[in-house]
C-alpha cells in the first residue's frame, strides 16, 4: 500500500523507528507514511533516530505517549507537530518565534487559544485523513477509503498528502486519469514533492506515454538524489525506448543503494544487457 521495500523496513526496525509486528494498524500507517516521507527528503534512519532520541529527552511525555505528536519534514530537518506547535526534533527550535523563559529547559508553549473556523477545517480534514488511511488497509473499505480522502480536500484542497494518497489508490483501481490528475493537483500545491513526480511517472508509464515518464522521474532524482525507485523506472523506460546508454548509470545508481533484493538482481540483468546493446564502450585507462 505504501510502495515500501523490505530495505526500508529493514532500515527502520535496526534503528527503532518501526518495530516488526503481527499486525499493523492505522497509526502504524501513518508513522510508515512520515518515515517513507524522511526516506524521500533523503533523511537517514540514523538521522530521524537522533532526532527523535533528542525530542524525548526535551519532552518525556513523548516516551509515555509517542502517539501526541505527528513526525514531518520541514526543507532537510525532521519535525514534529505536537500540541499544534510545529518544532524542529533535533534542536527545540520552534517555528514560532515564542521566547524561552531564563532558566527553562523548553520553550514556553503558546495559551490555548479556541481554534479558528480555518483551524477547525483542518483538524477535521485531519480526521478524514485518517480515516482514509484506516479504510486502506481492507480492500473491502477502499471505496469508502476514497470517498474519505475527497471529503478531506473539500474541507481543505491544500492537503497534498490526501491528493498523493488518493491518487495512488486510483492508480491501484486502474483510474489512471483520475490519478494523474490527483498527482498533478499535488505537484501544483507542492512543485518539489518528489514523491508525486515519482508517481505521476508511473502513471504517464503505464499510460504509454514514456518520454513523459522520464522527464517525470528525472524531476524526481534531481530532487532526491538518492530515489532508489525512480533511478529503477528511469532506467526501465530509457531501455523501452531504446536508450540504454541513458539507462546505465542510473542502473549503477540504484545498485548503490540496493545490493541484495530481488530488484537488484532484476537491475544486474538489465544493466548487462544495457551494456551489450550499446555499442559504444566507455574504457577507463589505469596506470
Amino acid at each position: 500500500l505504501l510502495h515500501l521495500t523490505a530495505r526500508q523496513l529493514g532500515r527502520w526496525e535496526k534503528r527503532g523507528l518501526f518495530p516488526r509486528q503481527q499486525r499493523y494498524g492505522w497509526l502504524d500507517l501513518v508513522r510508515a507514511q512520515a518515515l517513507r516521507q524522511c526516506d524521500a527528503a533523503a533523511a537517514s534512519p540514523a538521522a530521524v533516530a537522533r532526532s527523535l532520541a533528542s525530542a524525548r529527552q526535551r519532552l518525556p511525555e513523548l516516551a509515555a505517549d509517542p502517539e501526541s505528536a505527528r513526525l514531518g519534514m520541514f526543507g532537510s530537518r525532521v519535525e514534529l507537530r505536537c500540541n499544534g506547535v510545529y518544532m524542529d526534533a533535533l534542536s527545540g527550535q520552534l517555528r514560532f518565534g515564542f521566547e524561552q523563559a531564563a532558566g527553562a529547559e523548553r520553550p514556553i508553549r503558546p495559551p490555548e487559544l479556541p481554534p479558528t473556523a480555518q483551524q477547525r477545517k483542518r483538524q477535521e480534514a485531519e480526521q478524514w485523513f485518517a480515516f482514509a488511511l484506516s479504510f486502506e488497509g481492507e480492500a473491502e473499505l477502499r471505496e469508502q477509503a476514497g470517498a474519505a480522502y475527497a471529503r478531506c480536500l473539500e474541507l481543505d484542497p491544500a492537503f497534498v498528502s490526501a491528493h498523493i494518497n488518493l491518487g495512488t489508490l486510483r492508480y491501484h483501481q486502474k483510474d489512471f486519469a483520475a490519478a494523474e490528475q490527483c498527482y498533478r493537483n499535488a505537484l501544483a500545491l507542492d512543485p518539489d514533492y518528489a514523491l508525486a513526480h515519482f508517481n505521476l511517472g508511473n502513471v504517464l508509464d503505464e499510460t504509454g506515454r514514456l518520454d513523459l515518464a522520464v522527464a517525470a522521474y528525472s524531476e524526481a532524482v534531481r530532487l532526491v538524489p538518492n530515489y532508489g525507485d525512480a533511478h529503477y523506472n528511469l532506467a526501465l523506460a530509457y531501455q523501452r525506448l531504446g536508450q540504454p546508454r541513458r539507462a546505465v548509470p542510473h542502473w549503477r545508481l540504484y545498485l548503490g543503494l540496493d545490493k541484495q533484493s530481488a530488484w537488484a538482481t532484476h537491475a544486474r540483468t538489465q544493466l548487462r544487457q544495457a551494456l551489450q546493446l550499446d555499442p559504444l564502450q566507455v574504457v577507463a585507462r589505469g596506470r
